[in-house]
C-alpha cells in the first residue's frame, strides 16, 4: 500500500508541476484564445490534484508536494511552446502513470475518480496541442 502511495504522490507532485508551469505559460501568451485554453487546462490539473490528494487519503496516506524534479524545469530564456510543451509531457506521463495503477486492487475503490484524472488528461492534452499549433 505504501508504495502505492508514494506512486501517487509522485502523480501529485507531477500535476503541480503542470499547474505551475501552465501558470508561467499564462504570463507570457498575448493571445486570448490561447489563454482561455491554458486557464481551463490549469483549473483542470487543480482539480486533478484535489482528486489525488483524496484517493490518496482513502488509501490511508498522506498527500505531499515534493516538486517533480522531472516537471519543475523552468528555462532560462522559456517561451510559451516550451511551457505548454512541457505541460503536455506531464499530462502524458501522468496518463501512463495512471494506467500502471489503476488495475492495483488496492485502488478498486478509487477507480473512478482515478480514470475521471486520466480522461481530463487525454482531454486537455488535445486542448494544449490546439494551443501549441494556434
Amino acid at each position: 500500500m505504501a508504495e502505492l502511495v508514494a506512486k501517487l504522490n509522485e502523480m501529485m507532485a507531477s500535476e503541480w508541476a503542470c499547474v505551475r508551469t501552465l501558470r508561467r505559460a499564462e504570463s507570457v501568451c498575448d493571445d486570448p484564445g490561447q489563454l482561455e485554453v491554458i486557464k481551463r487546462v490549469r483549473k483542470d490539473c487543480s482539480v486533478n490534484c484535489v482528486s489525488l490528494a483524496n484517493i490518496i487519503r482513502g488509501l490511508g496516506g498522506r498527500p505531499t508536494d515534493v516538486p517533480s524534479a522531472r516537471f519543475s524545469l523552468k528555462l532560462a530564456d522559456e517561451t510559451l511552446a516550451d511551457c505548454l510543451d512541457l505541460a503536455q509531457c506531464a499530462q502524458e506521463h501522468i496518463v501512463a502513470e495512471i494506467d500502471l495503477v489503476i488495475d492495483e486492487s488496492e485502488m478498486r475503490p478509487w477507480r473512478d475518480p482515478l480514470a475521471l484524472v486520466r480522461e481530463l488528461h487525454v482531454v486537455d492534452t488535445r486542448w494544449l496541442k490546439s494551443a501549441i499549433v494556434s
